[in-house]
């Protein structure tokens, strides 16, 4: 017998794979834009790509070429210093009764500043003011007998000696009663107080310590071939730490001799009506003007690339889409301004002229740009807000390239 349900086919069970729909739709983007990246760009972005600026183009900004002044400086720092400058001491022996004055104070030459007990001073001024007066006296008295042959003309010159005698004596007893007031030599400010009151003092005891602060000083050793151009009055400009903006200074005397170890010769600047942020013994830098050249040509100096020991700058085409390089010298520099002495080559720089000021570091000779918004002509200098003339003053930024190291 045939078991008809055991030969009856079993169905083949059903394969069920599911797909998340996040991979779906990732899937889907995918195809999409696939597909985008074989459309022809649109018509903005074509006219953007093929316009103006090739796909290789460099984006810079440039600046004109100029004809300026511009000048070298000798610049060094330096330790300032009062032009008067004393201690001031006691001239006699005695105990500090008073102080007058304080650290800070301004003070007039003779003005009392400190006062010594004086009352054995005073006593022995009264004692030889009387000796004195009783040898004047017996000399008055003696002159009279002489006169009338009762002495001899010893015995006058002996009176006269004592009556000299005590009169220098009275004389010593007063300027020692006047030393027990301690003056200030010069006018000045007091810098330093030594002693409190009710100190013992001697004949050169220390009390307080001035300077004269209008003018303060600087000494700089200048190299020996930069004074032959240095004069009198001749401005230099001094800056600080303590100082927001750059002051003014003025060559007070320059040495006659020269070092012969440094070859350097000592130049004094005054600083006339220096502000109180600048102190005795403060460091401030200087910088003195050797040489001005009245007709320089003039370049940015982020234009100028270094390359080893040679020096270039990329100058725009006529066509205004490339640049050409150029090999230069430099000069003088002052502040973001460098001098150009010459090109190396055929090739000569105009005024006028547009240099990559910035991105100059990335081109080479040839290299395609794209020129951005041109630098705004500027002054040489923003040192003519002090005062002084804007050509004058702006040389004293500059700097000789033979002083650099």
């Amino acid at each position: 017998m045939i078991d008809r349900t055991s030969s009856r086919s079993t169905p083949a069970p059903r394969l069920s794979i599911r797909v998340p729909r996040a991979r779906l739709v990732a899937l889907a983007l995918l195809c999409l834009w696939t597909l985008a990246g074989c459309e022809e760009p649109s018509p903005v972005e074509a006219s953007t790509e093929s316009g103006t600026r090739p796909p290789d183009a460099i984006a810079v900004r440039v600046s004109p070429v100029r004809i300026e002044s511009i000048s070298s400086l000798y610049a060094t720092s330096e330790t300032l210093r009062a032009e008067k400058h004393a201690i001031v001491i006691a001239r006699t022996a005695g105990i500090i009764e008073k102080l007058l004055v304080e650290e800070g104070d301004s003070v007039q030459e003779g003005q009392p500043l400190a006062e010594l007990e004086d009352d054995e001073h005073r006593i022995a001024a009264e004692q030889a003011k009387t000796s004195f007066e009783i040898r004047q006296r017996e000399l008055e008295r003696i002159r009279k007998l002489h006169e009338d042959g009762i002495l001899t003309e010893t015995d006058l010159s002996d009176a006269q000696r004592q009556a000299d005698e005590a009169k220098h004596a009275a004389d010593l007893a007063d300027l020692t009663l006047s030393r027990t007031i301690v003056r200030a030599p010069f006018s000045g400010t007091i810098v330093e107080r030594h002693l409190d009151v009710g100190a013992t003092v001697s004949n050169g005891t220390s009390v307080y310590e001035l300077a004269d602060l209008d003018p303060l000083n600087v000494d700089v050793r200048i190299p020996e071939r930069h004074v032959a151009r240095l004069a009198s009055d001749q401005r230099a400009r001094v800056t600080s730490q303590n100082l927001a903006q750059p002051i003014s200074a003025r060559i007070l005397r320059i040495s006659p001799a020269v070092d012969p170890k440094t070859s350097t010769v000592k130049v004094t600047l005054a600083i006339d009506g220096a502000p109180p942020e600048l102190r005795p013994g403060g460091f401030v830098r200087v910088a003195i003007v050797t040489d001005t050249v009245p007709q320089a040509t003039i370049v940015p100096r982020s234009a100028l690339v270094a390359e080893g020991r040679r020096w270039q700058i990329f100058r725009l085409v006529a066509s205004g889409s490339r640049v050409e390089r150029l090999e230069v010298e430099r000069g003088y520099e002052e502040g973001e301004r460098v001098q150009i002495l010459r090109v190396v080559g055929e090739a000569t720089l105009n005024p006028g002229d547009q240099v990559v000021s910035l991105g100059a570091s990335a081109l080479k000779d040839g290299s395609p740009v794209l020129v951005r918004d041109a630098e705004a002509s500027t002054g040489p200098d923003e040192l003519s807000q002090h005062g002084e003339d804007s050509e004058e003053e702006g040389a004293l930024t500059a700097t000789d390239p033979r002083d650099e190291g």
